[in-house]
Parts: structure tokens; C-alpha cells; sequence
């Protein structure tokens, strides 16, 4: 199972087409129809992925409905491009209303850095933070989701998950990190976490790349 935080998911809406409002409405939906996980299947078998899709939507590759970029596709031209959602029962039955908070705290996550993007002036352009990728990094031996930013290293969030460190996603990139509240850094969809951030955290530099180990690691 992939279990995504809710600001990826409204960064999958919002690359779908989904837009102010209708946003909002498609992250709570998707909050209602599989709490947020790419691998949700339905009782019957019949749909799948993020906003449970029907089978019959893509019925020549129903395993691409896992895929969120996809799921989102289709959940955009299911739904009119946001002005009809009848075909979730979890909308008609008001469910979707119990993930509205956090559609809506997930949806005004993205907007400023999406604004960002799409500003050409001058003035903006100055604004952006140098993100890059860092394909140094190394995770228990394996290569490792990362960036750097101001000569930091954040680790993708899901590295909590990899050494079963107890954790709980608060929304607009915090998590709660044994007990601990870390803001992470948002970036293409995704939530990171400075490596310094994460208890028992163990790093090294070998041949010129950063490898990063727990304490329970031998």
C-alpha cells in the first residue's frame, strides 16, 4: 500500500486540471474514497487507486489506475472538470465532507509555490529557492529519494516508513516525528525531511556519497 499525504494528493488534482473550489472537493473525495492510498481496490475488485476509479475507464490497462497521475486524469474527466462529482457515491452521500479540512488546509499547501511556478516576472523569478535533486545519497546502502536546499540534505518522508520510526502527517508538510512536530519542505508534490530531523539518524561519506543509516543498523 501507498499511503500519500494529503498535499501530494492535491498536487496530483491540481496537475489534473482541478482548480480553486473543485480542488478542494477532489482531495476530500479522494480522502473519502481511499484515505489517501494509490492501492485501494473496492470490495468487489471493480475500482481502484486514489479516487476509485472504475475499471471500465481504462479497461486496457486497469493496473495504470494505481498510478495517481492517471487516477487524477480520470477523475478530472469523470467529474466534468470539477463541476459534477455524482458519480462518488461518497459525495452524494456527504461523506466526503469529513476529509474537508484537510482537503482544504492540503490544496492551500500547494498554491503558493504553484503561483510561484507560474509567475514569469522578473521579480518572481528571484524568489525561487535553488532546489535541486541530490543523487549523492544513500539509504541503508541503496540509492534514496533527495534534495538539497541551501546546502541542506532532506530525505523523502517515506524514509520514516523504512525504519519504522513512529510518525503522523499533520498536513501542509508537518509530521509528527515521535513525538516531535518537523516542518518538512514541499517540493514537486512530495514532502522532505532534513536529515538532522530524524531521531537515531546515523551519516556517512563514502567515495563521495552521503549514506545514511539508523542507529539500529549494524
Amino acid at each position: 500500500m501507498a499511503y500519500l499525504p494529503p498535499n501530494q494528493v492535491a498536487h496530483y488534482a491540481y496537475d489534473a486540471g482541478f482548480r480553486g473550489n473543485s480542488l478542494v472537493t477532489a482531495v476530500a473525495i479522494a480522502g473519502a474514497e481511499s484515505t489517501f492510498n494509490t492501492s485501494a481496490v473496492n470490495y468487489n475488485d471493480t475500482c481502484l487507486g486514489l479516487w476509485q476509479i472504475n475499471k471500465m475507464h481504462d479497461e486496457a490497462r486497469p493496473m495504470a489506475l494505481f498510478s495517481p497521475n492517471v487516477n487524477a486524469k480520470l477523475a478530472y474527466s469523470i467529474a466534468d472538470g470539477g463541476r459534477n462529482w455524482y458519480a462518488w457515491t461518497t459525495y452524494t452521500s456527504g461523506w466526503y465532507k469529513k476529509f474537508w479540512n484537510v482537503a482544504e488546509n492540503a490544496a492551500h499547501s500547494i498554491l503558493p509555490k504553484v503561483r510561484m511556478q507560474q509567475d514569469h516576472s522578473s521579480r518572481s523569478k528571484t524568489m525561487v529557492r535553488a532546489i535541486k535533486h541530490h543523487f549523492g545519497v544513500l539509504v541503508n546502502g541503496s540509492p534514496f529519494p533527495s534534495i538539497v536546499d541551501r546546502g541542506v540534505t532532506y530525505l523523502l518522508w517515506t524514509v520514516l516508513s523504512k525504519w519504522n520510526v513512529p510518525h503522523k502527517y499533520l498536513g501542509n508538510g508537518k509530521f509528527s516525528i515521535s513525538g516531535r512536530t518537523v516542518q518538512g519542505l514541499v517540493h514537486e508534490g512530495n514532502t522532505y525531511l532534513e536529515w538532522s530531523t530524524i531521531p537515531g539518524i546515523k551519516v556517512m561519506k563514502i567515495d563521495g556519497a552521503f549514506t545514511f543509516t539508523d542507529s539500529n543498523t549494524h
